[in-house]
């Protein structure tokens, strides 16, 4: 019999137990192992698809800039108010902007987390 594992060249007791009982336990570690890439691969795609929307991404390079309020983005990005409204509320669940009211309007900027989100996609 093959002492060697086809698949990285390491003797089978290693790589892939052939005791039933070794194979559980080293199936069971592999899998905890693994937990937090699937973990973080869910962040991570999460966040893509939050950024998959033009409008989202704009407001995060508007509010880059500057502070803005609600009216301002909404006529800049010539898109009703109630749309832009979804997508600060997105963008606000989800850490990457603030937002401050002051009197009877709501001024909103970047957040930390939205800023590192930005830098990444910079060249």
């Amino acid at each position: 019999m093959n002492n060697k594992c086809m698949c990285t060249s390491k003797n089978t007791e290693i790589c892939c137990p052939s005791d039933e009982k070794l194979r559980k336990v080293w199936l069971l570690d592999l899998e905890k192992e693994h937990d937090p890439l699937r973990q973080t691969s869910k962040e991570i795609a999460w966040k893509l698809k939050l950024l998959a929307n033009s409008h989202r991404i704009e407001i995060l390079l508007m509010l880059e800039q500057r502070e803005h309020c609600m009216d301002e983005m909404a006529r800049k990005l010539k898109a009703k108010k109630s749309s832009v409204s979804y997508h600060l509320m997105m963008l606000e669940k989800n850490g990457m902007i603030c937002k401050i009211k002051r009197s009877r309007f709501a001024f909103y900027s970047l957040s930390v987390n939205g800023e590192k989100t930005l830098s990444l996609f910079r060249n």
